[in-house]
């Protein structure tokens, strides 16, 4: 595993100091309202049972942002491995949705498209 540093805030950029880390692609203004929106995961996160697990049984799509520095982009890849989604890699923060939204957009489309088949 390639080693990016990992600030404990930038789970979920709650600090001035982690949110550039959070979506440091975002310009100034954005990464501001990011950090005043923002909340932080409740304490149980990864406790939490959900019932069944729709990837294991139906498509999967997943967008691997190669520069998240919350959560490492090798352990991003390891899940889509583990899952047999199919991976889509951009060159974004944590959240590609802000940062690379026609490109999340795109990936969504193409999973849309590919279940009318």
């Amino acid at each position: 595993m390639s080693q990016v540093p990992i600030l404990p805030e930038a789970a979920c950029g709650s600090s001035p100091q982690a949110v550039s880390h959070f979506c440091g692609d975002l310009p100034e203004a954005e990464q501001k309202l990011v950090l005043a929106t923002g909340a932080v995961p409740v304490a149980d996160l990864f406790n939490q049972q959900v019932p069944g697990t729709a990837w294991r049984t139906k498509p999967s799509w997943y967008i691997v942002a190669n520069n998240d520095r919350t959560v490492h982009p090798d352990l991003e890849r390891s899940a889509v491995e583990r899952m047999g989604a199919s991976i889509r890699p951009v060159d974004s923060s944590h959240i590609p949705m802000l940062s690379h939204p026609d490109f999340v957009l795109d990936v969504i489309r193409e999973a849309a498209e590919s279940l009318d088949a």
